[in-house]
């Protein structure tokens, strides 16, 4: 298949590899964005069923709270308010009620049968038996307590466990996703990196082709001359011989010569152009090139006579 002799100069612009790096980038901006959606849902899942795993613990501490809030009451925790409460509270429990009363009734058919029922024997044995059935009641219900504090500490500690396993895999689905959008943004800007540094690529394939070519010394005697290898081409001068002299650069480099031409030497002197410089560089098949001995001939030639002049 035939080129157009400015298809060579494809290789060094940059339009193909911005294309693929827009196509690329496009491509993990896609992907991160299909990404985040699933760690959105990922996390909504994480709150819902730890918010579920929550719940029966915060139940249970809710109900063993009413108990440890008694047993402070019990253990003067909970200032004068809180000792009222458990001393009502202990006063009228029904068991402690039932057996006070049966232990007076004791005390009093005992000391009826020994004729000191209206002694003060009898208060003070009434007295040490209300006392010693306070005392076991308060301790009984004490013992009654005590299982609530544990099933709060319990369920403090479920929900403690509970809150960290959700921050702990919050964490992780955050870092993961950190890390991704890391990737996504490395990836981006290698894609750019690759696609700016095109042109520096570009360059230097011109310029090593260039180059090889004059490594080849006399064997390869035309330069790469024709006007689609330059920019910025501006006539400085002229020769003897009034063929023009310009200043331009070669594609892809940013440094300016000086020359000649092909396509205007052509004119003159077709026996010093290249038509195809793919003859010495397939990079620059279709590309004129000039023989400069055979172009300056005659320039060199009247130079000479008007120095002899």
């Amino acid at each position: 298949m035939e080129h157009a002799p400015w298809a060579f100069f494809d290789i060094f612009g940059t339009g193909d590899q911005r294309q693929a790096a827009n196509d690329q980038i496009s491509g993990i901006n896609q992907g991160y964005s299909q990404l985040s959606d699933l760690f959105g849902q990922g996390r909504g899942a994480l709150s819902t069923n730890y918010a579920q795993a929550l719940q029966p613990f915060t139940q249970n501490y809710s109900q063993a709270n009413q108990g440890t809030t008694q047993l402070g009451n019990l253990l003067g925790l909970n200032g004068a308010s809180g000792g009222a409460t458990a001393q009502k509270t202990l006063e009228n429990m029904p068991g402690y009620q039932f057996a006070l009363g049966q232990g007076s009734q004791n005390v009093l058919r005992n000391q009826a049968a020994t004729g000191q029922l209206n002694s003060g024997a009898t208060d003070v044995a009434l007295q040490n038996q209300g006392q010693g059935m306070a005392s076991q009641n308060y301790n009984n219900y004490v013992s009654q307590l005590l299982p609530f504090l544990n099933a709060s500490n319990s369920a403090a500690g479920g929900i403690a466990g509970v809150n960290t396993g959700l921050g702990n895999q919050l964490n992780a689905n955050l870092t993961n996703q950190g890390n991704a959008a890391y990737g996504a943004q490395t990836s981006i800007g290698n894609a750019n990196a690759n696609a700016d540094l095109a042109g520096l690529t570009a360059s230097s394939n011109l310029m090593g082709a260039l180059g090889g070519g004059l490594k080849m010394g006399a064997s390869l005697l035309p330069f790469l001359s024709d006007a689609r290898a330059k920019d910025d081409i501006e006539q400085v001068g002229e020769l003897f011989d009034g063929q023009p002299v310009h200043r331009y650069r070669y594609k892809g480099d940013s440094r300016h010569q000086i020359g000649l031409i092909a396509q205007e030497v052509e004119r003159e002197r077709p026996d010093a152009v290249v038509a195809d410089m793919g003859a010495y560089r397939k990079e620059l098949k279709g590309l004129k090139g000039v023989d400069y001995r055979r172009a300056t001939d005659m320039a060199a030639e009247l130079g000479r006579f008007l120095k002899a002049a």
